[in-house]
């Protein structure tokens, strides 16, 4: 997989507008965003922080996300407003799914996203996926999965728009942050 990045890359940068007519630039996330990426994830949201997989606020945690997009076990595109990093979205596969082909889920590639509360609602989060959903076949993944929790009403509909379907609720699978428990939502569409 690692083979196909600098295809991918030589994408980046791209502009892009909001509605609103704001300009946007997308670029592939590099070692050179590492900073700029902590100071963005240390301003989320703690109400987003609360539904994250891992703590993206932590140098540990964006040295290793940096390393999975070295080794091409994801792809990441950064979205930045005044040269200011305002979203991100990555494309996560199998990790050694190229060293093992015969994996029955080589094919599917998770996708995440986050926005900055102020570029909310502006059309963002759909360019960001929408630009992911583009470069997913070029890294050989043939269908997108999304998980959010249930009360993540805006993500679902950001994710409906760009044809992503419900697959199933899973009672009880995300503990957040404060240790309650939620219910998982997994939609998504093929590529």
């Amino acid at each position: 997989m690692t083979s196909s990045i600098p295809n991918l890359s030589s994408r980046y940068p791209k502009e892009a507008e909001l509605r609103d007519g704001t300009p946007a630039v997308f670029l592939a996330f590099s070692d050179n965003d590492r900073d700029d990426m902590l100071e963005f994830t240390r301003g989320l949201d703690e109400e987003v922080l609360l539904f994250l997989r891992e703590d993206i606020t932590s140098a540990a945690t964006v040295d290793a996300w940096l390393a999975e997009v070295t080794t091409g076990d994801t792809f990441t595109i950064v979205a930045r407003v005044d040269d200011k990093i305002v979203g991100y979205s990555s494309l996560h596969t199998e990790p050694a799914r190229w060293t093992r082909p015969a994996r029955w889920t080589r094919h599917i590639g998770e996708i995440r996203i986050n926005v900055d509360a102020r570029y909310r609602g502006t059309g963002m989060g759909g360019l960001l996926a929408a630009e992911i959903r583009q470069v997913a076949p070029a890294l050989g993944v043939t269908k997108l999965t999304a998980q959010m929790t249930v009360d993540q009403e805006g993500a679902r509909v950001v994710f409906e728009r760009l044809g992503f379907r419900y697959q199933a609720t899973l009672e009880g699978w995300v503990i957040d942050r404060e240790g309650n428990e939620r219910d998982l939502v997994i939609m998504s569409c093929d590529v």
